[in-house]
């Protein structure tokens, strides 16, 4: 028998400790240290060069695809150059795509990537996302978005001198025109929820939960106060159309009786430039009727009774930032579109469906809707930028959308359905004239507001059994009036299902986004 003397007992317990030591250690680590080394090992092996891009707030790696815009003034932005984390309050409009580790896009809301990966919606409205990115992120933002850009974000001088064609320095700071591809763990980004977009905004696949993603991000613009950005593209809007839609055309909505006016949220107070006129279009010549003086009056809330879409152009602004790739919000074949055809056949579409239907405006018939009465309205929903989001007329659907959906005029009363609809409606509506056009232009204040409308994406399933009637028909006729079998026959018909799965998108309403309505007011009977 073997002796083991006392030194080779005390050793190999002490190794014994050890070993249990470091199983009790290994059972400690938690799921975030243990994601954080998956991430590390994955950039080791795929990007080592972003090792030294290694971010120890968020424990995040960043990779730099365009420094930002470093002219001044830069233009469209209200910070010039200045980066974003210098700003105690602004509202940052970016894009976005998300992917998972195997590149697999989990969101994205660049139109051209919707198109590779087969997505892409006509009732997606494919532009920059809007988000508060000030001192405090009191909006929801995305943590790994927000403090790439609050934060100094530190390059390896090895990489800067790799990418100098990019870098200007080991320290970076996000700024309009920044473009960036983060690496986040999932404490940052998706969380244990992870994430499962709709609205057209889809990925090919949903993120799963506890896991990482790689999230690139752009800043289009980057301003201080999203209501100023909206009364101004209004105003905008409004001269723009004076060249074709005669210089007082547009009224305003006057505050009288605070009792029978339905409260609206608080807008815009940037001071107008411009001069708005109060006219009705007979006055259009007479300069005293234009009044720039906000006193009394809903801001940025203005209606239109000189509107045909057989006679007049309502010319749209492309105020808001677009991705690079986006110039106008409707294609052809692949390519973009030229929204005056597209505005064109839109309007031949209009005068086709209502033309016979339209009043003079002198016709007694045509007399104003009022706040008590309800009318039968067709209306056509757009942004600034002329894309439809919205419409009840069928042609135009199917025209816009290829939605076929057959619609009805919706009914609308201003006294009873005011809760029930933006109050632009309830306050424009009952100014409008039956059997007449109308047109509305009214800030997010009067709409959607700052918390805009959410996109969703809704399936319908239906499915269709066909019967093998002719099998059925061959069957009986064989053996009609035959002594083999008595009637009435029995007989279970084979079938086969087919079924169809229709996606339905509601578009997305981004806050603080100002509106366009066209709306035609049937005639009284």
């Amino acid at each position: 028998m073997k002796i083991i003397d006392m030194k080779q007992l005390l050793l190999m317990a002490l190794m014994a400790l050890m070993t249990l030591t470091s199983c009790v250690k290994e059972e400690e680590l938690s799921g975030e240290d243990m994601e954080n080394r998956s991430l590390r090992a994955w950039i080791k092996k795929h990007r080592p060069d972003l090792l030294q891009n290694y971010q120890s707030e968020g424990k995040y790696y960043v990779d730099v695809l365009a420094w930002g815009d470093l002219t001044e003034p830069s233009n469209g932005n209200d910070f010039g150059s200045e980066p974003i984390m210098d700003q105690d309050t602004c509202w940052m409009f970016y894009t976005y795509t998300g992917y998972d580790l195997d590149g697999n896009v989990c969101v994205t809301r660049r139109e051209n990537v919707a198109r590779m990966q087969g997505t892409y919606s006509d009732m997606t409205h494919y532009v920059p996302y809007l988000n508060y990115c000030g001192e405090y992120n009191n909006f929801g933002l995305l943590e790994g978005t927000y403090i790439s850009t609050r934060s100094v974000l530190k390059l390896g001088e090895e990489y800067v001198k790799n990418n100098s064609s990019i870098c200007r320095g080991t320290d970076f700071v996000m700024r309009k025109g920044s473009r960036v591809r983060l690496y986040l763990p999932s404490t940052i980004a998706y969380g244990s929820s992870g994430t499962a977009t709709d609205g057209g905004y889809e990925g090919q696949f949903s993120l799963d939960s506890n896991v990482p993603v790689i999230m690139d991000i752009e800043v289009q613009r980057v301003v201080k106060n999203p209501s100023d950005n909206e009364v101004e593209m209004i105003q905008n809007i409004i001269n723009d159309n004076r060249t074709t839609m005669g210089r007082n055309v547009w009224k305003r909505i006057k505050i009288e009786d605070e009792d029978t006016i339905v409260p609206t949220p608080s807008v815009p107070t940037a001071e107008d430039s411009d001069e708005v006129g109060k006219g009705d279009g007979e006055n259009a010549d007479k300069e005293e009727d234009i009044d720039d003086d906000d006193t009394g009056y809903y801001k940025a809330l203005y209606y239109t009774l000189d509107y045909a879409p057989d006679m007049t152009e309502f010319k749209f602004n492309y105020a808001q930032p677009h991705s690079a790739e986006l110039n106008n919000p409707y294609k052809g074949k692949g390519v973009y579109a030229d929204m005056a055809k597209v505005d064109a056949e839109i309007n031949r579409i209009l005068t086709e469906r209502f033309g016979d239907k339209v009043l003079a405006a002198d016709d007694e018939a045509a007399k104003e809707i009022g706040l008590n009465n309800s009318a039968s309205i067709w209306y056509v929903g757009r942004f600034l930028d002329g894309f439809i989001f919205d419409t009840n007329i069928k042609e135009l659907r199917e025209y816009v959308f290829d939605d076929s959906t057959a619609a009805e005029a919706l009914v609308y009363s201003p006294a009873t359905d005011k809760d029930d609809f933006i109050n632009a409606w309830y306050h424009c509506i009952q100014k409008l004239r039956y059997g007449r056009w109308g047109v509305i232009v009214t800030a997010s204040g009067y709409a959607y507001g700052s918390e805009g409308k959410v996109g969703s994406t809704s399936s319908s399933t239906t499915s269709y059994d066909y019967y093998d009637y002719s099998m059925y028909y061959n069957y009986t006729n064989s053996y009609y009036y035959s002594d083999y079998y008595s009637y009435p026959m029995t007989y279970t018909p084979s079938y086969t299902v087919n079924t169809e799965v229709d996606d339905t998108i509601s578009t997305e309403i981004l806050p603080y986004t100002p509106l366009v309505f066209y709306i035609f007011v049937e005639p009284t009977e």
